[in-house]
């Protein structure tokens, strides 16, 4: 009778032990991780939903479950603190006046690394920059959302934030087209687009053109979760980030996966929506996702010169690049 030789009987083990690992980890249970988004399903939520559709939170041990916001002043960060959902979706000002508010929640991405808010007027008014706003009316504004933007724009001018007349117009944009409201604040992405294919010539004020950077979409989860299973975090990261990319590679079909979580939605819209956040989440700076101090630094100032916040905070507990920085490496 022939002796297997030892080396290949090691060889042989290895290979057995290794496919057995490799059917124990296939049989395990995906890890449900729930997320509650900002809005109502649309094309702004691509990366999760390529991440989805494309197996990629599968890869990472994870079952997704993607919560749409069900109500416009719904507390979007206070389910994630309360454990209806494990990670969610808010801009940069949201998360600073969460801090300040002693909520434990945490940053670790920003997605629009641009901020989508702009300040639109129909073509016909002559109102192209801020300097045309005073004596004018706008949609009312939220002291601790747009309106934070908006005074950061007008003090850095020089301008009156409180020389503008704000109208209580709702979120419907017929006063805006009836010019019973002169400038409205809106998205880039958004409502910006459906002027347009309603027809109506807008100029766009950008507040990033006047020197003011905030971020706009970041994903956030709270101090206990990143404690107590980071791991999970960087899989959840890492396979939204993938999505995103897969998402900037691929616009058009991205903004279709949309359609699968809400069939009623535009799909034009959809595509140019996408269309319209490619740069404001890949800039060509760093990697998508990638978080800046100064950027942070910034909007912390800004809240403090408005008088919403009470005192300094640590803007290091604000956000994190631990995960990040794992992901990408040096590149």
């Amino acid at each position: 009778m022939k002796r297997i030789a030892w080396p290949a009987m090691t060889l042989l083990f290895i290979v057995v032990v290794f496919i057995g690992c490799a059917r124990r980890k296939a049989e395990e249970p995906l890890e449900a991780v729930r997320v509650q988004l900002g809005w109502t399903h649309q094309a702004q939520w691509a990366g999760f939903y390529s991440a989805d559709q494309n197996g990629f939170y599968t890869e990472e041990g994870i079952s997704i479950k993607l919560l749409p916001r069900p109500a416009p002043r719904f507390d979007t960060i206070g389910i994630v603190v309360d454990g209806g959902a494990d990670f969610g979706t808010h801009n940069g000002v949201g998360m600073i006046n969460a801090r300040s508010q002693g909520r434990p929640v945490v940053t670790i991405a920003a997605i629009y690394r641009r901020n989508p808010l702009v300040f639109m007027t129909l073509l016909e008014s002559g109102i192209t920059k801020p300097q045309d706003f005073p004596g004018r009316t706008i949609r009312a504004l939220n002291p601790r959302g747009n309106g934070v933007v908006f005074r950061a724009m007008m003090n850095r001018l020089g301008l009156d934030p409180d020389s503008v007349i704000q109208v209580d117009a709702g979120y419907d944009m017929a006063p805006f087209y009836a010019r019973e409201v002169d400038i409205w604040p809106g998205f880039l992405t958004d409502e910006v687009l459906s002027a347009r294919e309603n027809g109506y010539d807008v100029n766009v004020i950008l507040p990033g053109y006047y020197g003011v950077h905030l971020y706009g979409m970041t994903i956030f989860t709270t101090e206990e979760r990143i404690r107590e299973n980071p791991e999970l975090v960087e899989r959840f990261l890492r396979a939204t980030l993938r999505g995103y990319r897969w998402a900037i590679d691929n616009p058009s079909e991205a903004a279709m996966l949309a359609l699968k979580y809400d069939p009623e939605l535009d799909i034009e819209h959809e595509k140019a929506f996408m269309q319209a956040s490619i740069l404001l989440i890949h800039t060509g700076e760093d990697q998508i996702g990638w978080m800046e101090a100064d950027v942070w630094e910034e909007t912390h100032n800004i809240l403090l010169e408005q008088g919403l916040l009470e005192g300094p905070l640590d803007v290091d507990k604000v956000y994190t690049t631990e995960f990040l920085q794992n992901i990408y490496g040096n590149n």
